[in-house]
Formats: C-alpha cells, structure tokens, sequence
C-alpha cells in the first residue's frame, strides 16, 4: 500500500507542475506574445552565457533605452541577434547593437527588425531547447515518454495486489476447503 501511495503523490505532482509549466508559457506566448530563444554564441558573455533561456517581451522604440539588451532579424535569412543597444537614431528609428564581448559596433538595424528586449535569461535552460529543436531531440523526448508510460503501466499491475473479487473460483474453493 505505501508504494502505491507514494506512486499516486509522485505521479500527482509531476502532472500539476508540468501543467502549470505549461500554462505559464502558454499564458507568456499567447496573452503577452513572449518569446523564448536560446543563446547561440559568447558575444554576449558573461552576462548571457551560451545555453541560456531568453525571455524576449515586446517593445515600443521609445521603451527601448541605450544599454538594453534586445532580439532583431538581422538579414534575409532570418537569422537571430541579441546584443545590447549602444545608439539610437531617433530621427529614422535605427538601432546600433554590439555584442559584449565583441571589439565593433552591429551593422544598425530599423525598429522594424526588433522582437523586444531581453526581460529575463535562464542559465542552462537554453540547451534543452536547443537540443529539442533537433530531430534527435525529439524523438529521444518522445521515446523516454513512452517508455516511462509503458513502465508506469507495467509497475502498476505487477504491484497491483488483488481484490477479493479478482480471486478465481478455484482460489474460492480452496478456501471453502481449508475452512472446514
């Protein structure tokens, strides 16, 4: 009876964390159109090491000040950038960016490119988000899932005691036979 208990407490917990781990991303990236990206290189070292969780809000241009880190498209390729504001031309609404622990300034980039300022990072964390955005990540994630489900399945019935109501007629008629 204990490992049952402790089984239902352990498998109750894990079902409300990861539900609440996942309406507060929900909530973050549909009510607050949040991002979260994972850092790539060391230009933003020490600061935003590599493998760290971005938490990416939306800013207006005037919110955006000299010093704050931000995330913006840099060309056609879509590629990714966050680096910290070192100059603002209000007059065209650009941004010049440079990386910390790079020696010269970004090429400056309009208003338009910018997804929103660095609000939050989370060492470590980037990593797996960087890992299950490869196919092995995922199917690794997907194969652990179900192995842990079938292994779920299989602990229950092989500790499953049985109910005096699961007992086979012959188990009956024993213990009819042993009471007389």
């Amino acid at each position: 009876m204990p490992l049952k208990r402790a089984e239902n407490i352990i498998s109750n917990i894990l079902i409300v964390v990861l539900a609440a781990a996942l309406a507060v991303v929900l909530i973050l990236k549909i009510g607050f159109h949040t991002e979260f990206k994972a850092v790539m290189t060391g230009s933003m070292e020490p600061e935003l090491p590599v493998g760290s969780l971005l938490v990416i809000i939306p800013a207006e241009y005037d919110d955006i000040a000299i010093g704050d880190d931000i995330t913006y498209v840099r060309d056609e390729q879509l590629t990714l950038v966050t680096h910290r504001v070192i100059s603002k031309d209000e007059e065209n609404r650009r941004i010049t960016t440079q990386g910390i622990a790079n020696n010269t300034p970004d090429a400056s980039t309009s208003y338009d490119n910018v997804l929103g300022k660095v609000r939050m990072s989370i060492p470590l964390i980037g990593y797996a988000v960087i890992w299950l955005s490869t196919a092995s990540g995922i199917i690794t994630v997907v194969t652990v899932a179900v192995a842990l489900a079938v292994l779920f399945v299989l602990i229950k019935y092989v500790f499953k005691k049985p109910q005096p109501e699961e007992l086979s007629e012959s188990d009956n008629e024993q213990n009819e036979d042993r009471s007389e």
